[in-house]
Formats: structure tokens, sequence, C-alpha cells
């Protein structure tokens, strides 16, 4: 949404843009004349809600950016947990153990950074299961094995929800699949 905003302030084109007169509150000069008779006075609540929607996407783009990133713990974390996967043995304490601290420290680390290990976990499956079905062309039930499932039934239900298909259905797919939403 920001980088948008800026692109038509830019370009002068604010007036077809349903923000506009949010905007108007924040930035009355890069608008223009035609929205500055709405515009509330300085502190105003409209002009709060404004600055609180503006920076309310801003938080979510840096968050999106964030994630899109592995830190350097979530990727050590992956490190110790892949062998792991397929003994069956993926838990917290075996991973904590392995990069020499404790379980509550390595879930205050992950706690630190907004993580939890759950969510490493499944991350790492998913991205592990679609290479596995799509590009290795494993059946369900030894990409089930591999990751860690005890039941192969499980693992298409995570992958279900992983990418809205199901195992069976992706082979053959050469397109990268999104989360489902």
């Amino acid at each position: 949404m920001i980088a948008g905003c800026i692109e038509r302030m830019r370009a002068q084109s604010c007036g077809t843009c349903e923000r506009r007169d949010d905007c108007a509150f924040v930035w009355p000069e890069a608008i223009g004349a035609a929205f500055t008779a709405r515009r509330a006075p300085a502190g105003s609540g409209q002009r709060r809600s404004a600055l609180a929607l503006l920076f309310g996407e801003i938080a979510k783009a840096v968050g999106k950016e964030m994630q899109s990133r592995p830190s350097a713990l979530r990727r050590e974390v992956e490190r110790h947990l892949e062998p792991l996967l397929a003994a069956g043995e993926a838990r917290i304490d075996r991973v904590a153990k392995a990069m020499g601290c404790s379980r509550q420290t390595l879930y205050r680390r992950l706690k630190a950074e907004g993580l939890t290990f759950e969510q490493i976990l499944d991350g790492l499956r998913h991205r592990r299961a679609l290479k596995l079905i799509r590009d290795q062309g494993l059946s369900v039930k030894d990409a089930a094995y591999r990751l860690g499932f005890s039941d192969p039934a499980a693992f298409s239900r995570a992958f279900k929800r992983w990418t809205g298909r199901s195992p069976r259905d992706l082979r053959g797919v050469a397109t990268p699949l999104s989360p489902r939403t």
C-alpha cells in the first residue's frame, strides 16, 4: 500500500484512490488543494485515525518482509531439525540439545523472534513435502514417513492445509504452490 501511495502521489493521481481522504489528513501538501478543504485540524481524531491506518500498513509490510527472510536462529533450528524428521524425533528438546542449550532457552529465543518451534517444523515440512512429491515423485506414504508423520493420512491433511490440494493432485505440476490463506 505505501509504495502504491507514494507512486500515486508522485504521479498526482490520488483523485481516484479510495484512501485519498485519509492521505489528505496525513500529507495535505502532497495530495493538493483539491483535498485540503476536507482536511481536519491537526491532532483531530480523523488525523490520528489516518496515521493509525498508515502505520498499521507499514507494520504489516515490515512483518511480511521479516517473515520472508529466515533469521539465523530459524536456519540453525531447521538445520538441526531436518535430520530428525525421518526418525520421527523432531522435538524441541532434541533440537535444543543439539544446539547446546536448554529447551526453555530455545523456546525463549524463538519467542523473542516471534516464532514457535511448531511454526518452524510446519514450514520445514511444507517445503520438504513439495520437493519430495513434486520434484522427486515419491509416493504419499514414503513422503509422509520421511517427514516424520506417523500416518500418511495425517500427512495428506497437512499437505492440503499447506497447499489447498492433495499430494496426489500435485504430481506433474510444475508451478509452485503458495500457502493457503
